[in-house]
């Protein structure tokens, strides 16, 4: 008795799940097709990144041998296209393309233009371009624009802060600002995670500033000699008696 029920009970759920099947059978079909069309995409998309990843590279070494090779013009094109690209090497790109404008056309604009595309205050190679791009503006900046341009890589404790540092005290000793200067050379000196080309350039740039003494204090007036001094009235006396003495015998009959 007991097998009966279990057959009938068995049979009612393969009842079931055959309806089931028949109902939502086409869902569970197109979440394989999904999954297997997801690996598939995945698979091709890794595929033509590590293409596209390999293209860029071959692209940029040729770019670069050209610039070694000081063929400006070539350099220039290959690298700009690359710049302007969704390649991850374009920032990397940006910086040779300065440097071609630079070194082979003079262009100061077209470098600073090419630096500030690849700028920002968030990766290592945004921040090194900001400065790069920096440091070519400075000759016409004043220390004030500079640090607003530099913006919070000024207040970093890092080797970006310590390059930023150095190029707005180097502006203000420039500007005649001895003692800014003079301050944040020496705190270079003695501040965590400053490249030691910085060190040295800050205690070479505070051996050639004027010294603080001489800086602060004005230079005095000029005081009389002791020989403009005017004559005191005991050196006039024997001249006034002689002078007397002359009119005196002037009157004299001969």
């Amino acid at each position: 008795m007991a097998d009966i029920f279990e057959e009938v009970e068995e049979g009612l759920r393969q009842d079931k799940a055959a309806r089931l099947w028949k109902k939502y059978g086409v869902f569970a079909y197109i979440g394989a097709a999904l999954l297997i069309g997801g690996v598939a995409l995945n698979e091709y998309l890794q595929a033509r990144s590590a293409q596209t990843v390999e293209e860029s590279a071959i692209a940029f070494e040729t770019a670069v041998g050209e610039l070694s090779d000081q063929n400006f013009e070539a350099a220039a094109n290959d690298l700009e296209a690359l710049a302007n690209s969704d390649a991850r090497i374009a920032p990397m790109a940006s910086n040779y393309l300065a440097q071609a404008r630079l070194t082979g056309n003079g262009d100061r604009a077209a470098a600073i233009s090419a630096l500030e595309a690849a700028a920002n205050d968030e990766t290592p190679i945004g921040k090194l371009s900001l400065i790069k791009a920096a440091y070519l503006k400075s000759p016409d900046t004043s220390r004030a624009d500079l640090e607003a341009y530099l913006g919070n890589l000024l207040n970093e404790t890092s080797q970006f802060g310590a390059l930023s540092l150095e190029l707005v005290a180097a502006k203000a000793a420039e500007e005649g600002d001895y003692e800014f200067a003079r301050k944040t050379f020496n705190d270079l000196r003695f501040l965590a995670n400053v490249p030691p080309g910085v060190v040295q350039r800050a205690t070479a740039a505070l051996d050639t500033l004027p010294p603080a003494s001489a800086a602060a204090e004005p230079v005095p007036a000029e005081t009389p000699s002791e020989t403009d001094t005017p004559a005191t009235d005991e050196s006039a006396a024997p001249a006034a008696e002689a002078t007397e003495a002359g009119a005196v015998d002037g009157d004299q009959p001969e």
